[in-house]
């Protein structure tokens, strides 16, 4: 028997296919309009906004300065790999080489990795390939092969911030001048939009969900290995992404970084302690970072006794690593699950220390770079002299460099042939020079729990005690040394002295306090005849540490003595690993990641003392100031002040009021009259320039301080009595007349810092081409 449907039957399932047909409809419209946000977002975000970019510069002639170096150095130090992962401390999720060099653009057939494309974003590109770039990436974009994925990995090293470039048109012919160890001018961490690593990660989005994007890209990367490896390739592909989605550094909802970086800054100290003990530890950690600088130019860095821009940092392999760091080397600080690792297996990091070794010891061989006359032109001498002139009276007294005493360079770099090669640098107080304090105040007022480690207390102090300690020990040792020798220079007795500084116990790997030498050293200086000044309180502290007279250096003699132990174990009781400092933070951490290398590798401590840099002890100061670097071929480094708030030296030499305020960067074209960028100015735009608008009224941008704008008067007074007269705060000289300003300009272009470097000079291995490492 036949069934009939019913009219209301029929009515009912009409309208039920009409709900569904409804119901679609509405899920499609949902989903196309899904999709035109999503492009519409990524349009807003990626696309539309490379347009504004900088337009490409193009160069008739590529010209290397000249500073010291062949084309191996520079192979070496462009291409030598640190250990460093994209995204930050990635490994699984790590971008491999080939994946870069064959991304192609969204909605394009060009490579990410084109070099007219990356040039774009200010990158520097080499006009042909070489053995250690085959495939003509940035410079400073490298690779290494990372054991845990087996796979060839993205590494960016220091040579990719650290190397400039100037360009200039001279007739018919437009110039790029390579500035070795200079500053970069990209904006590599910068997540604005429109910036290189939002398109990485947008390129990345788009090849993963693209089908026929994603084929293309297989074939590419696989070869031989294609089609069998695609299922595991896209599965990469997805980790990767997520590691760059849940990384909070790179989410820019999250606001830690509201000060836009543009071109040629970074907040430095800032990503580091984040990346460290935000990335790799608890979430908490994660600071605002509001202080962008620039970066430094490195030739002569390894003869400083402090670098960083607020005088932090002594060792060169502290200073190598926790770069490394910053820039994404691997350091598990936690299990899978989040729990600490056995202590065993804490800070054993992926940075690559004889590649660091090897990078420094092509440093030390970077000179300053010489002014090029035949594409800037000639410097006029009877100008420079009278600059020379200036620069002694005005600027000299900071910037020196000041080389210090052969006792106070065995102090501080043992290992170092030579007291001429080691400089000291004094950190100007905030107040004094008043220039933008968020750099400084941002590392003395950041802190971070390191308990999730595991970590104790007691961790921190058998940790920093060995330090801690052998300073004291040495201190004392340079302090008998000096008054022995100032004694000496003013005929008065020595008595048994010498036989004691001829006994003072070498130093070892176990650090410990030699008490019968230093009660000999007491009774001997008691028994000299003369008084002798009396011994400080504790409480008052250790005398000025810099070079002084006999008193002085008798007073800081006896004080070391008696005090210096109870401050040391002051200073280890006063540590609390759940509130570090950042400089304690990042100090202990760079310690440890040393100590698991050595422990891993079986290197013993004098092999240590020369990879750590001539001996040079790895304790952070913490001062609320700026350090005034020498200046030889400051030249070839704009733009100026930590922040990089200032265009050219000539604005530098200007009172602050007659400094732009608000400037265009992103042209490398070069002002060889004013030494500075050629600036577009926000009062002549016509609205069709392209590039990045530093605004110096934004927090931490500001572009005040360092002025030469006292009035004739008050510098005189000052000058016959600062304590009287002191200068306002940010004042540091007189007001410049213009031909005073051309003079000091005309004298920079040739001005070289004293002593230099010995001819022949060669940096040390440290038993690398022994095999030792």
């Amino acid at each position: 028997m036949t069934r009939r449907n019913t009219p209301g039957s029929l009515s009912l399932m009409a309208r039920l296919w009409l709900l569904i047909g409804r119901l679609l409809k509405r899920l499609l419209l949902l989903a196309l309009m899904l999709v035109l946000v999503a492009l519409g977002g990524f349009a807003w975000y990626v696309l539309w906004p490379v347009q504004g970019m900088a337009p490409l510069e193009s160069v008739d002639e590529l010209v290397y300065l000249d500073q010291g170096w062949n084309s191996d150095d520079r192979q070496t130090y462009y291409y030598t790999p640190q250990g460093t992962f994209m995204p930050q401390g990635a490994s699984l999720g790590a971008v491999r080489y080939d994946w870069f060099v064959h991304l192609r653009l969204p909605f394009s057939e060009q490579r990410l990795a084109d070099p007219e494309y990356l040039r774009r974003y200010r990158f520097l590109v080499d006009p042909a390939p070489t053995p250690q770039n085959p495939d003509r990436l940035p410079v400073g974009f490298t690779r290494h092969f990372d054991t845990q994925i087996g796979e060839e990995v993205l590494d960016i090293t220091c040579a990719a911030c650290h190397s400039g470039q100037l360009h200039y048109n001279r007739g018919d012919k437009s110039y790029a001048l390579r500035v070795d160890g200079g500053q970069a001018m990209h904006a590599l961490t910068d997540s604005a939009r429109g910036q290189f690593a939002p398109m990485l990660l947008a390129s990345l989005a788009y090849t993963t969900v693209n089908p026929l994007k994603f084929d293309q890209f297989a074939q590419d990367v696989l070869g031989s290995r294609y089609p069998a490896g695609k299922a595991q390739l896209r599965s990469n592909l997805w980790t990767s992404l997520q590691h760059f989605l849940s990384d909070p550094q790179n989410n820019p909802f999250k606001h830690l970084y509201p000060v836009e970086e543009g071109y040629g800054r970074t907040d430095a100290l800032g990503r580091i302690g984040n990346t460290v003990f935000g990335d790799h530890l608890i979430e908490q950690n994660l600071q605002v970072g509001s202080a962008p600088v620039s970066y430094p130019y490195l030739w002569n860095i390894w003869k400083f006794d402090w670098v960083q821009y607020n005088g932090s940092v002594a060792q060169p392999l502290a200073r190598n690593i926790g770069e490394a760091l910053g820039v994404g080397a691997r350091l598990p600080l936690l299990s899978d699950t989040g729990a600490p690792l056995p202590a065993s297996e804490r800070f054993r990091s992926s940075v690559r220390v004889p590649d660091l070794v090897r990078i420094e010891g092509r440093l030390q061989q970077l000179r300053p770079p010489v002014w090029p006359e035949s594409v800037f032109g000639p410097v006029d001498q009877g100008l420079a002299t009278t600059g020379r002139e200036l620069f002694v009276e005005n600027c000299q007294g900071c910037h020196g460099p000041h080389e210090v005493s052969r006792a106070r360079q065995q102090a501080n770099a043992p290992l170092k042939p030579s007291s001429a090669l080691e400089w000291r640098i004094e950190v100007v107080p905030l107040e004094h020079v008043g220039t933008d304090p968020a750099a400084a105040q941002g590392f003395l007022e950041r802190h971070y729990d390191l308990s999730p480690t595991g970590l104790t207390d007691a961790d921190l102090e058998n940790t920093l005690r060995p330090l801690l300690y052998r300073q004291l020990v040495r201190g004392v040792r340079y302090r008998l040394r000096e008054v022995i020798r100032l004694r000496e220079q003013q005929a008065l007795p020595v008595d048994g002295l010498p036989l004691i500084l001829a006994g003072y116990p070498s130093e070892t790997a176990e650090a410990t306090i030699p008490q019968s030498t230093f009660d000999a050293i007491g009774r001997a200086l008691a028994a000299l005849p003369g008084a002798l000044p009396r011994v400080p309180d504790a409480a008052a502290g250790a005398p000025d540490p810099l070079e002084c007279d006999l008193d002085c250096q008798t007073v800081a003699l006896l004080w070391h003595l008696d005090h210096g132990q109870p401050q040391a174990d002051a200073t280890l009781a006063a540590l609390d690993v759940r509130r570090l400092s950042e400089g304690e933070a990042l100090g202990v951490t760079g310690v440890l990641i040393k100590n698991r290398y050595y422990q891993d590798h079986g290197i013993g401590y004098e092999q240590q003392q020369c990879l750590e840099g001539f001996g040079t002890l790895d304790l952070p100061q913490q001062i609320a100031g700026y350090k005034p670097r020498p200046l030889a071929g400051v030249w070839a480094t704009p733009p100026f002040l930590h922040n990089g708030s200032v265009p050219s030296i000539d604005q530098l030499l200007s009172p602050p009021e007659a400094r732009d305020t608000r400037f265009l960067l992103g042209s490398r074209q070069y002002d060889p009259e004013h030494l500075g960028y050629l600036v577009v100015r926000a009062d002549d735009a016509s609205g069709e320039e392209r590039g990045f608008w530093f605004d110096t009224s934004r927090e931490g941008n500001g572009n005040g301080g360092h002025a030469f704008s006292a009035d004739p008067a008050l510098w005189a007074r000052h000058q016959a009595a600062p304590d009287e007269y002191p200068l306002p705060s940010g004042v540091i000289g007189p007001l410049l007349s213009q031909h005073q300003r051309m003079a000091l300009l005309e004298y920079l272009k040739i001005h070289r810092d004293s002593p230099t470097t010995p001819a022949g000079y060669r940096a040390t291995d440290c038993g690398l081409m022994s095999g030792v490492l």
